[in-house]
């Protein structure tokens, strides 16, 4: 049996095609690799992103819920707030009308009332409001009161009165002084003392967000 002797040409050309697969071959294993690691970045990128997301989202919730029972534990407050006019605007009319209602039931002599302009003041939110929807603001206006007295019994029936109507009011000062010294005139109807008093009254307003200045 003879022996085929192998020739160098096909040898070589048998070659040529594995020396030409290994370049691919290598191509192909590190564009493989490279893209194996850019696919778990991309999904190690949107691992993190859905848990910042989530850790937002149970933020947002633990806001809602914390928001949701300051309402609840201050809903008796709000109402109260509501029942008494506090959150009304100033009335005036409604104020002066009191006092001649108050001077009628208890026979007074004529009340000298004298309210100054309103100012108002922006309340401060507590720690963890960072973006209310609205704020509230308190104004104040100055209401000076000068009562004639027949005896200080007039002053306690009148402040009993006055200080227990709807509205908050905050006493700063009450003086009395003599304007009869004349012992003839003790026993007449005429006014022998003067108190003149102040007060601040207090209202609370809602403002919108655009408000705070």
């Amino acid at each position: 049996m003879a022996v085929r002797r192998r020739n160098l040409r096909e040898d070589l050309a048998w070659l040529k095609w594995w020396l030409v697969a290994l370049p691919v071959s290598l191509v192909i294993a590190i564009g493989g690799y490279r893209g194996g690691l850019y696919f778990r970045g991309e999904m190690s990128r949107l691992e993190i992103n859905s848990r910042s997301n989530f850790d937002a989202i149970l933020q947002e919730v633990a806001q809602i819920e914390e928001s949701e029972q300051i309402i609840v534990d201050n809903i008796d407050r709000f109402n109260s707030l509501v029942e008494k006019h506090l959150l009304d605007a100033e009335d005036r009319i409604s104020l002066l009308e009191d006092i001649r209602r108050i001077r009628e039931n208890f026979g007074l002599f004529p009340i000298d009332v004298g309210i100054r302009e309103q100012t108002s003041h922006m309340l401060d939110y507590e720690g963890g409001v960072e973006f209310p929807e609205e704020f509230i603001s308190i104004r104040s206006s100055l209401v000076t009161v000068g009562l004639p007295l027949l005896h200080e019994e007039d002053l306690s029936r009148f402040l009993d009165a006055f200080l227990n109507a709807e509205r908050l009011m905050v006493t700063t000062s009450c003086t009395i002084t003599v304007t009869s010294l004349d012992p003839v005139m003790a026993l007449e109807l005429v006014p022998h003392q003067m108190a003149r008093c102040g007060f601040i009254w207090y209202t609370f307003a809602r403002e919108p967000q655009s408000g705070n200045i």
